[in-house]
């Protein structure tokens, strides 16, 4: 549902969404399949260290609690009420959640709009609005914080701890994100699952974002936007000191379908074309793929913006770097000559590199490259004032020794960050190469796969430059 501007009081209420001292779950249960069972398991697997209330019509202890036939029977203050129960009795809750004074609503329930059921939506939508509670959902996944231990809803696992605010309209979106997590470290400061986004905005949860201490980079996937010009003033005043970037879903004409029936996105009047002006406007930064908007947060999360083109490029594999190349170019951000960027860079490196070496950029140490001559030619580079971004490839040989290539790429990054250069790896090969990608990102260095997706990283650090260079 619209709204002319984000309001103060969404904002500062949702710190209880994400930290707080106590939360009432609705609809909880003793069946192991029901979400009702899910939403206390995920509590109490992490440690959540605030009190939990349990409140079911019919039961007197669920899963150890003491369990409360209304929120108002409840004798302590409640900060949160998670809602997970049919629609048609989510409106009586609210009201007893207004009764209590409670801080803020999430609502699990779905059948709402995405089903046709507009007017049951807007019924609590207009309840929560008229009595200032902030709304979250309906038709939501859940919410977290790792940084405080803090999983509520139906995500089976908590991700790494990090520095990017993922909010997503799609709960399945957003379990891919965890799932990257686990298995890459992506690192998350806080997770929101918006569902149908019928009260709190995408323009009040970003403004949340810029003060929320831990995170540093806002990342959104986005079905429907109701509220195009609150998101523009928002984005502006947070772009200078955070970047945001963002996924639009349901671009295409069966997607725009597929998005209603999810979440119950509309965009009506607003087609892609307009859209793409909205972000421009906006100052976020626009993505095409979901794998994209993974690793340019990662990025953007960990690494100063690219202040110029002067992209260096060190590399064991002439096809990695070839293909980065490529990829530059078709980003819009081509690679320049070694020598344009620095007329006596390569002269500096070449006595500690192979005969065959090639001192162009990419900057190709051959396959046999040791550990000491990746140390040398990102030292050099990092020292170089010409030089405003290094970019590391490390392919896999016989020979090539990834743990020494890892912790060399740490220590340079630690020796040489206060200089404000950004630092992008790419490892690329199999098991051995994702477990120096995980150990890289855990000393806050972004690390991917395949050249493109390191390069999609670059081309969003010299984006979000030139986002800053406009708005100051």
């Amino acid at each position: 549902m619209k709204i002319d501007r984000p309001r103060e009081y969404v904002i500062q209420n949702l710190k209880y969404a994400f930290n707080p001292s106590s939360i009432a779950i609705v609809g909880v249960s003793n069946n192991p399949a029901k979400f009702g069972f899910q939403v206390v398991h995920g509590l109490r697997r992490y440690r959540y260290a605030g009190k939990i209330f349990a409140v079911n019509e019919h039961e007197d202890n669920v899963q150890g609690l003491k369990a409360y036939r209304k929120l108002t029977d409840i004798p302590e203050p409640v900060d949160m009420v998670f809602i997970a129960v049919r629609a048609e009795k989510v409106a009586p809750i609210i009201q007893e959640a207004i009764e209590k004074k409670v801080r803020i609503v999430a609502i699990a329930t779905s059948d709402f709009t995405e089903t046709g059921r507009d007017n049951l939506q807007d019924e609590i939508t207009n309840l929560c609005r008229s009595n200032k509670l902030p709304m979250l959902g309906p038709n939501l996944l859940g919410i977290g914080n790792p940084h405080f231990g803090f999983n509520c809803g139906f995500a089976p696992v908590l991700p790494k701890k990090g520095g990017v605010a993922l909010i997503s309209q799609s709960g399945s979106a957003m379990l891919g994100a965890m799932g990257a997590s686990q298995l890459r470290h992506y690192g998350l400061s806080f997770f929101a699952g918006l569902g149908n986004k019928a009260d709190v905005d995408f323009s009040e949860m970003m403004l949340y974002a810029m003060g929320e201490p831990y995170t540093r980079c806002i990342a959104m996937y986005i079905e429907g936007l109701d509220s195009p010009d609150a998101f523009i003033d928002a984005c502006r005043e947070i772009v200078l000191k955070k970047p945001v970037v963002l996924l639009k879903a349901g671009s295409s004409a069966q997607g725009a379908k597929a998005a209603f029936r999810h979440s119950g996105a509309k965009n009506i009047g607003v087609n892609n074309a307009e859209f793409e002006k909205i972000f421009e406007m906006a100052g976020a930064i626009r993505v095409d793929t979901w794998q994209e908007l993974l690793d340019a947060s990662l990025a953007l999360s960990m690494q100063p913006p690219l202040k110029n083109d002067n992209v260096a490029l060190v590399t064991n594999g002439g096809g990695s770097g070839v293909l980065s190349a490529d990829h530059f170019e078709r980003c819009g951000l081509p690679m320049k000559d070694l020598a344009e960027i620095s007329p006596d860079l390569a002269d500096k490196m070449s006595p500690h590199m192979p005969s065959y070496w090639s001192g162009l950029n990419p900057l190709d140490l051959s396959g046999t490259a040791a550990p000491w001559q990746y140390e040398i030619a990102f030292q050099n580079c990092f020292e170089d004032d010409n030089v405003s971004c290094v970019m590391g490839s490390v392919c896999t040989t016989a020979v090539t020794n990834y743990s020494a290539i890892t912790s060399v790429a740490i220590t340079v990054h630690e020796r040489y960050r206060h200089l404000g250069k950004p630092f992008v790896m790419e490892m690329h090969g199999g098991n051995t190469c994702n477990e120096a990608i995980v150990e890289l990102r855990k000393h806050g260095i972004p690390a991917y796969p395949t050249p493109e997706q390191a390069v999609n990283a670059v081309v969003a650090l010299r984006k979000y430059a030139r986002i800053r260079e406009k708005r100051t």
